[in-house]
């Protein structure tokens, strides 16, 4: 009975998979045009969502609508990316002799012993219906934007500084438009009257190098928010002492200043450790005692929540990019001028590196201009691997991904300091310290670089401070990382096949 069973239900099987192998063969042309209708609906969404972002939109329903087409631009791009690379991903594996791709162990179609080509011709029948999903949903969120065209060509076209004219990602800010946009229409809101005794407060919150003092920069210079202060200071992470806002001729920065304006001041404190409400109704009483330069408005950012108890609003809290937009800004960023998809292959590696970057900004900077300098697929094949093997030991050894540790101004780490030109025995447990430096105080002088240091080119040895990223936007901070090498090795798993030489992988 159990063998009559068996050959009916293998005779079925055989036949579904041959239905479905014909299927497969029929709609491959159709899913090569679905592949193009997506890529020319997005474009079309791409473009409407770039024009409302040079619009002065105030309306915060026209802002939510424009945030959910933003949403669903990143979520088509990273589909169609997915789909056209998956393929191409497995040929890449191929070509550097990682056959990794068969069936999983515990796959119950492995006991009608299905071939690996059976099994991906299934999987490419399913990704063609969702592909198909995808375009519908697309077709009728564009047939519903109408409306939102209409409205959004009333809004007049704002001022733009040379930064943001056009989508070059390292001299703009990337994202963050809704966020710039409440900001904006918080400064913007009616001051106070000068006798009252109430100062808005907005809390900006997010962990560290999110990006928190790069978008309040940005919303400094729009020329909205510059006419309506007569001065702009800013006040950094030391300018608390023993409990008191230390005077602004001693260590805060005038960022504007407009004499034909009589308004009141905008104040912003950037935070590095929490502040306690004592300390906090001090500096408050103090500011409205200050008649000479009254203030009406106070940005504050923190990685704490807690000085979200200080706002007059709903604090602001920022993250790190969702998946879909992480993708969008990073292959941007990767590939420069050049045109993903005319490298397909290069563009598979690439989603497989960003899905290890863990949405991080100061990693995409890094590890970006590595991959630009050599746009060779067997390079980036091998930073692939070394990078994998790198965040393992992370893991292992730290109990986190190296970008989760580098969320805290300080403590442990480890990075890869090629010794002998072997990973294994080159991976150093170390201390660190984060910090931000101007420009100018770094112009000329010779530093190392973490590009240098991931790709081996420099050994970090003792103590030694890295440069991460020079900044091309304002502030045009240099961020910084000060380490102390450990006196030991971590200790290692065993050595793979695969990691060779870190150094000599990448040349």
């Amino acid at each position: 009975m159990d063998t009559f069973f068996s050959a009916v239900l293998g005779d079925l099987l055989s036949r579904s998979v041959s239905f479905l192998i014909n299927r497969y063969h029929q709609q491959q042309k159709d899913a090569e045009e679905n592949q193009q209708r997506l890529h020319r609906v997005l474009l079309r969404i791409e473009a409407t969502v770039e024009e409302a972002d040079r619009r002065c939109i105030t309306n915060q329903a026209m802002l939510l609508q424009l945030r959910m087409l933003r949403d669903v631009m990143y979520r088509g791009y990273y589909f169609l990316d997915s789909f056209r690379y998956r393929n191409v991903q497995a040929h890449a594996q191929d070509e550097v002799g990682d056959h990794s791709l068969g069936l999983s162990h515990f796959c119950p179609l492995k006991r009608f012993c299905i071939s690996t080509r059976t099994w991906k011709i299934l999987s490419q029948v399913l990704e063609k219906k969702e592909l198909q999903e995808m375009l519908d949903h697309l077709q009728g969120i564009v047939s519903d934007m109408q409306e939102f065209v209409v409205l959004m060509s009333s809004y007049p076209r704002m001022s733009r500084q040379p930064y943001g004219s056009y989508l070059l990602l390292e001299n703009c800010m990337f994202g963050r438009q809704i966020e710039k946009e409440r900001i904006i229409n918080f400064l913007l809101e009616p001051h106070r009257p000068a006798g009252s005794k109430g100062i808005d407060v907005l809390p900006i919150i997010g962990p560290c190098r999110v990006g928190k003092t790069t978008l309040v920069e940005h919303v400094c210079h729009d020329e909205m928010v510059r006419k309506c202060f007569s001065k702009i200071l800013m006040y950094g992470a030391d300018s608390i002492e023993c409990g008191e806002l230390v005077p602004l001729t001693e260590i805060g920065v005038i960022k504007h200043r407009n004499p034909a304006s009589t308004g009141q001041s905008l104040l912003i404190i950037e935070l590095v450790n929490d502040m306690d409400n004592e300390t906090w109704t001090r500096i408050l009483h103090r500011l409205r005692g200050d008649h000479s330069t009254p203030v009406g408005k106070i940005i504050i950012t923190s990685r704490s929540n807690k000085v979200a108890t200080f706002g007059t609003t709903e604090a602001l809290q920022l993250d790190f990019l969702p998946e879909e937009e992480f993708w969008y800004f990073f292959k941007t960023m990767v590939f420069g001028s050049a045109n993903p998809e005319e490298e397909p292959e290069l563009a598979a590696i690439c989603m497989e590196i960003a899905a290890l970057m863990n949405r991080s900004f100061m990693g995409t900077y890094i590890i970006g201009e590595i991959l630009r300098s050599n746009l060779n697929p067997q390079f980036w094949y091998k930073f692939l691997e070394c990078f994998k093997y790198y965040t393992d030991i992370h893991i292992r050894e730290l109990g986190e991904h190296p970008t989760e540790t580098y969320k805290r101004i300080s403590g442990h780490t480890c990075v890869w300091t090629p010794e002998n030109r072997c990973v294994t025995e080159a991976t150093y447990a170390l201390t660190y310290t984060l910090y931000q430096a101007s420009s100018e105080d770094l112009n000329d002088q010779p530093m190392v670089l973490a590009s240098d240091v991931l790709v081996g080119n420099v050994q970090l040895q003792g103590k030694v401070d890295v440069l991460q990223w020079r900044s091309k936007i304002p502030p045009y901070y240099c961020y910084m990382a000060h380490f102390e090498v450990l006196a030991r090795p971590l200790h290692m798993p065993p050595k793979r096949k695969r990691s060779r030489s870190l150094s000599g992988q990448l040349v």
